[in-house]
């Protein structure tokens, strides 16, 4: 059983299901009720941009539509919104879904729920409102299966909750379910943006490690760099916390003899004495680290695990990027106060999964540290917001030709708050 995207659907056979629903029911709203097939495909055109954030009409937010697929029969639609403003927020919430008569009481709902909070969790929902009316207790019953709770109520509905983050769930378990349904291993290869995060990164990383350079990467994913690194003749590392993209790290680098790969955590580098590495990187533990502890003993390992003079690239997130690629769809307010405290401190807690960073705030984490200050540098500026419009084109030719300017502006003072990721670059003392 799968869900498919309607976009990507058989047309004929979401048009038939659509068609068996009621204009209205349960709270369900068919919105397409006594279409023909030609303005059913204009529909489906709409859902495509929609689905982007592109064209939407006034009040409604980007959304998802899925059919929920049995071996070729289509059984029902789930439809995700990406985020709430005031109305969803009060009312229908995230998810509406409607299993066709025929089908139902044979655990559609309850299974096509599941694999819909399963794309909520994708793009970092982590906790999903619901509504059901009060006359339909099978539909209460199939949130209940999914882990819902009733928040409130009123004469006619139950509000319902539910909590993608377990009680009691450590950092450790919010990262790896995240990156267990995230596709790691092509971030730095299909967008815009992350191509141009890998040329930045890797130019850099050439400034300091070279063939024959001992390199430790943590938090190395599915071995991107490492794996490159390694083919261009250094001794390296990678240390990755998550089953998933240790598994896929394994796997690409198979036959490559100066690649070792670890399951470990920044905070505990253990495995490897003082002073053992020329290079080190940490591209990605401290999106993911909010505790100041932590925080600092990662630090504080990548520093010890380093050469006396060896140079340490710590990656980080700015808060304002965060916000200006995420937060500009109707949903500013709830960014403002997941990100922000009402003082204006930038916020740090395990249930952000990603936490940004003011410039200023992340170079002050070294002040005490055995380090030497290199440069903060951004690694992909302002392209993720940029990458999310209609009229979004870069060639390959004009992409050589803005990697290389990029390269030219990247540690500008006044821009490193736009690009998404950055580098500190420091050296051991």
């Amino acid at each position: 059983m799968e869900l498919i995207r309607v976009q990507d659907s058989d047309y004929k056979k979401t048009y038939e299901l659509y068609m068996s629903f009621p204009e209205n029911e349960n709270g369900y709203m068919n919105n397409v009720y006594g279409y023909n097939y030609e303005q059913f495909l204009e529909w489906i055109e709409k859902k495509r941009n929609w689905s982007q954030g592109k064209e939407l009409p006034e009040g409604f937010v980007a959304d998802t539509t899925y059919v929920l697929n049995d071996e070729g029969t289509y059984v029902g639609v789930f439809n995700l919104r990406h985020y709430l403003n005031d109305f969803l927020r009060e009312g229908p919430g995230h998810i509406g879904y409607c299993i066709s008569q025929k089908y139902r009481g044979k655990g559609y709902a309850t299974k096509g729920l599941e694999l819909t909070l399963k794309k909520a969790r994708e793009i970092n929902i982590h906790e999903v409102y619901m509504s059901v009316n009060k006359d339909n207790p099978a539909s209460l019953k199939v949130q209940q299966k999914n882990g819902a709770y009733i928040h409130h109520e009123n004469e006619t509905e139950y509000f319902t909750r539910i909590n993608q983050i377990p009680e009691g769930a450590s950092r450790q378990d919010i990262v790896s379910s995240f990156y267990s349904q995230y596709e790691e291993d092509v971030r730095l290869e299909r967008s815009v943006h992350g191509r141009l995060e890998f040329a930045t990164t890797m130019n850099y990383i050439h400034r300091f490690a070279h063939e024959g350079a001992k390199v430790l990467e943590v938090g190395a994913g599915t071995g991107r760099y490492s794996i490159a690194l390694a083919k261009e003749g250094m001794d390296v590392t990678a240390v990755e916390l998550v089953d998933k993209n240790i598994e896929v790290l394994k796997e690409h680098g198979k036959g490559i003899s100066n690649l070792t790969a670890l399951q470990g955590d920044a905070t505990d580098l253990s495995a490897f004495a003082d002073s053992s590495f020329d290079v080190t990187l940490v591209f990605g533990p401290l999106y993911h680290l909010y505790d100041k502890e932590e925080v600092s003993r990662a630090i504080d390992e990548a520093i010890r695990v380093t050469k006396k003079d060896g140079v340490i690239l710590f990656a980080f997130i700015s808060v304002y990027a965060i916000m200006y690629s995420n937060y500009f769809y109707g949903n500013w307010g709830f960014g403002q106060e997941e990100n922000f405290t009402e003082d204006g401190r930038v916020k740090h807690f395990k249930e952000q999964l990603f936490t940004g960073y003011d410039i200023a705030e992340f170079e002050d984490l070294f002040n005490d540290k055995p380090v030497e200050y290199i440069t903060t540098t951004g690694v992909d500026g302002l392209l993720e917001p940029v990458e999310q419009r209609g009229d979004f084109s870069v060639s390959d030719e004009d992409f050589k030709k803005l990697s290389a300017w990029y390269l030219t502006v990247s540690e500008k003072r006044e821009l490193l708050g736009l690009t998404n990721h950055l580098l500190y670059i420091c050296k051991k003392k």
